[in-house]
């Protein structure tokens, strides 16, 4: 029996003897494991021909792939690839794989197992052929199989937790954070575990490790909430509080808790109870941080091993940056791909990480861009003269802030400085231009705006993303059947992007089309999303709840709107849309009590409580709470803008006024005031 294992380095093994020479070949153990990764429904010959082979024609590619299935089969003694009509996959009888074993620890609720299985990220490390259309592929099953390991991760610790085993738990949580670096939902259920277990010194250090990495990493700010979380911990001890109270004596620090006040400034006292409640993170889960004294061998062995454990996340930033260095650094052979200047030459290291880098922005989730950010980051490291990775960048941090994962005003200017870098370096290159444009548009500098997405389509009229988002301004600014004609462009150009339909449609009901919005959703992404894209994707999501509720089909605009909430508990975007969802069920009280759980620390939770208000129809109170809006989001703005939204407004003085100010009043042109 044969073991193919794809997680970490692949490698093929035997239980009984050595592996045939012949049989570890490279493209014979890399047809294995793409089988292995097609699982039971197989993998078709026409897109293992386009995988292996995609500079050949169908006949020799074809002949080339019956070559190697015979050679495999012949090297290994045995035949473990089943052909079943067009489609070839493993005969798990001859050889199992690890992939395999983990999916099926998984469905039994083998958590535990299903985690011993998981070495590392799918094929980590290997290429097979230069087929974009197969690393694409691999990046994807990498993904999605990097999630289930997570998922198992955290649904593990909470058991533990839940169960009273603190150390497992921290255990649990370490195993995370060492793989989810970037998530602070992440980072602060170790610091939680950490401070459950009694070591607030070691949960104070790994929040301060979190921050720098995020710094480091993603050049942002980190999460507020992981600052709020060490000043609740720089507090003292609760056993110095209760110790206090006996001697009249002030209670004491303990010396984590002390480093961190020089950071976080005093945390009061907020109770006198054994438990310290944090505020919520991404989760939107209210948890308990208990401080209660463990015996001191346990509390030596979790201090020992947290401050291990911090000293490899800490240290993960400086590991990948050191191992970029030691790569080839010298002039490349490699032509550009994706960009205008063919004659110049990118370093191949460059070149890898910048294709990963698009790969990862396709996604266009949260973790998709932040892992983007970092794979352009190295790729501009390795050849900074590299044009679009800079343009990749700004395509990066301009999704972040228009999706409002990271704070937009942030984003835009960081999104800006990169796209006029990569057109001072390429100014022939489309995609720096869009980037440029959407930045603008963030700023409200709309006339500059509409300049430079007409000069991104005149250098490259098949770029679908310049009419995208071009199309988004163009709603903004209150041009409903020019925003509707040129995203339509964009999904004539891309019927393939999930983000582009989603747009479409979207603008097809804001012009009032809105069967035809309902017919474009159902057919490009189904009457029930089931791919990891929809459900990680909480803005489709509101879109098709909004959709689906103009259309009268409540039920599965509620569907919609609840998973979106799922994803982003707080954000009063999600939120707005839920409500609205049950104000056209006439459930107003009901609307009220979910918009009421929205993070009022939201950079655009003014705007959004003004929109919820208007749809009350308050006006007074809606352009209340507009006037303290500080920070106009695009999707702010595109919905002012739409001609459907905010009718009972619409005929107020202090709506023109509001446009005027943005500089949004009849389709006008203006610069940015904020």
């Amino acid at each position: 029996m044969f073991l193919l294992k794809l997680f970490g380095s692949l490698s093929l093994r035997c239980d009984a003897a050595s592996v045939p020479s012949g049989a570890q070949q490279k493209r014979r153990v890399g047809l294995l494991a793409l089988l292995a990764i097609g699982g039971e429904r197989g993998v078709s010959r026409d897109r293992l021909q386009a995988f292996l082979w995609p500079e050949s024609d169908a006949t020799r590619s074809r002949h080339a792939l019956d070559q190697l299935v015979y050679t495999t089969r012949r090297s290994l003694g045995s035949d473990p690839i089943r052909s079943e009509g067009r489609d070839l996959r493993l005969d798990t009888g001859v050889i199992d794989s690890d992939i395999r074993i983990f999916e099926a620890a998984l469905a039994e609720g083998r958590l535990s197992d299903a985690v011993d299985v998981y070495g590392g990220p799918l094929l980590d490390g290997f290429h097979l052929s230069c087929s974009r259309e197969l690393e694409a592929w691999i990046d994807s099953e990498r993904s999605g199989f990097e999630r289930e390991y997570h998922k198992a991760l955290e649904l593990l610790a909470r058991q533990s937790a839940a169960q009273g085993d603190d150390v497992a738990a921290c255990s649990w949580w370490r195993k995370l954070a060492l793989s989810d670096t970037l998530s602070s939902r992440v980072a602060a259920g170790a610091i939680q575990a950490l401070a459950s277990a009694g070591d607030r010194a070691g949960a104070i250090q790994h929040a301060r490790s979190y921050q720098q990495l995020v710094r480091s990493e993603l050049e942002v700010e980190p999460d507020a909430n992981i600052e709020n979380l060490i000043a609740e911990l720089a507090g003292p001890p609760v056993s110095e509080i209760v110790r206090s109270a006996r001697t009249g004596r002030a209670p004491v620090s303990s010396s984590g808790a002390s480093d961190a006040r020089r950071i976080s400034g005093s945390a009061a006292v907020k109770s006198a109870s054994p438990t310290i409640q944090s505020d919520t993170f991404e989760s939107g889960s209210h948890s308990t941080l208990s401080t209660a004294p463990r015996g001191s061998a346990r509390m030596r062995t979790l201090a020992i091993t947290s401050l291990l454990v911090i000293a490899l996340v800490g240290s993960f930033a400086v590991f990948i940056r050191a191992q970029g260095e030691n790569l080839q650094r010298g002039p490349a052979e490699v032509s550009r791909t994706g960009g205008k200047a063919a004659h110049q030459k990118v370093n191949p290291v460059a070149q890898a990480f910048y294709l990963k880098g698009v790969n990862a922005w396709n996604d266009r989730s949260k973790d998709g861009l932040d892992t983007a950010v970092i794979y352009f980051r190295r790729a501009i490291e390795m050849d900074p003269a590299y044009a679009e990775s800079y343009g990749g960048l700004a395509n990066a941090y301009v999704m972040l802030g228009y999706s409002g994962y990271r704070p937009a005003g942030a984003m835009f200017p960081k999104a800006k400085a990169a796209a006029l870098r990569a057109i001072q370096l390429d100014s022939t290159f489309a995609p720096p231009h869009a980037a440029l444009g959407m930045a603008l548009t963030g700023e409200r500098s709309f006339g500059a705006a509409e300049s430079t997405f007409r000069k991104a389509i005149a250098l490259d009229p098949l770029y679908p993303t310049a009419h995208q988002w071009y199309g988004i301004l163009l709603m903004i600014l209150g041009r409903t059947d020019e925003a509707v004609a040129e995203t339509g462009r964009a999904a004539r150009l891309d019927p393939l992007s999930l983000q582009i339909q989603n747009n479409y449609a979207t603008f097809l009901s804001s012009s009032g089309q809105h069967a035809a919005a309902l017919r474009h959703y159902q057919q490009f992404i189904g009457e029930e999303p089931d791919s990891s894209w929809v459900r990680r994707n909480p803005w489709l999501l509101t879109n098709m709840a909004g959709l689906y509720a103009a259309n009268g089909q409540h039920d599965k605009a509620m569907r919609y709107a609840e998973r979106a909430v799922e994803i982003n508990p707080r954000h009063p975007r999600a939120l707005i849309v839920l409500a609205a969802v049950h104000d056209r069920m006439g459930k107003s009280a009901e609307a009220r009590a979910i918009f009421a759980r929205a993070d009022t620390t939201n950079e655009h939770y003014a705007a959004y409580r003004a929109f919820r208000y208007a749809g009350e129809g308050n006006a007074d109170s809606a352009f209340i709470w507009f006037d303290r809006v500080r920070e106009w989001g695009v999707p702010v703005l595109i919905s002012l803008g739409s001609p459907g939204s905010f009718a009972g407004l619409r005929d107020d003085p202090r709506f023109d006024e509001l446009m005027k100010r943005l500089g949004m009043a009849n389709g006008a042109t203006a610069t940015s005031t904020r």
